[in-house]
Parts: C-alpha cells; sequence; structure tokens
C-alpha cells in the first residue's frame, strides 16, 4: 500500500486526510507537534522544539512516523514508530513533511 501519493495526483491538493495540532502547553512541554494523517493507519509530524530541552535547542525541528495498531486499535498493521532529523527523513516523506511545516508556520506559529 502506497502511503504517499505521485506528484501528478497531489497537484493542487494536500498528501493528507486530517491534522491535529498537539501544543507543547497541553501535550509535549517543549516541543510543538502538527500531526498529518496520511491514511486510517499512518501519520506523520512535523515538530518543532520551542523551549531548549537537554539534548535539543529552541528551534530545532524533526519529523516522526507512527503507523499501525497502536495508534488506531483497529488496525491491521504492526505498530511501529521511528523519528528523523530534518535531513534524515526519508525522500517519500520529504514533500509531505514540508506541507506540515508550511501549515505550522502558517496557522500555529
Amino acid at each position: 500500500m502506497k502511503h504517499i501519493k505521485e506528484f501528478s495526483e497531489f497537484l493542487n491538493e494536500s498528501f493528507f486526510k486530517q491534522f491535529k495540532f498537539n501544543s507543547h502547553k497541553n501535550h509535549n512541554p517543549t516541543a510543538d507537534i502538527l500531526q498529518g494523517h496520511l491514511d486510517d493507519d499512518t501519520f506523520i509530524t512535523y515538530g518543532i522544539y520551542v523551549k531548549d530541552s537537554g539534548a535539543f535547542n529552541k528551534g530545532d525541528e524533526f519529523m516522526e512516523i507512527y503507523t499501525g495498531e497502536n495508534y488506531n486499535p483497529n488496525s491491521t498493521k504492526r505498530s511501529n514508530s521511528r523519528v528523523f532529523a530534518p535531513d534524515k527523513i526519508p525522500n517519500k516523506y520529504k514533500r509531505a513533511w514540508e506541507e506540515l511545516k508550511d501549515k505550522y508556520n502558517k496557522e500555529y506559529k
């Protein structure tokens, strides 16, 4: 199953079915996280540290990917999650992550 649409399939269209914003005020005390749901079982995030946090500095960005039954109890996929620094994001997710980053900067910053 493909999670990311081909370029020709998404012109003027979002990669995502829905979004969810998790503010540092009520979720992670040091980072804002914007979720973009690719399908019912998979979402990626744009995350940015809004406060210094040990190994991370204010302004550091990251991407996480979550899939499977831990994130959707009805899923038939095995649970999986990974975190990537911006320069390590797999190419197939890079444009989607950039869409989340743009949305965060326009609507939540």
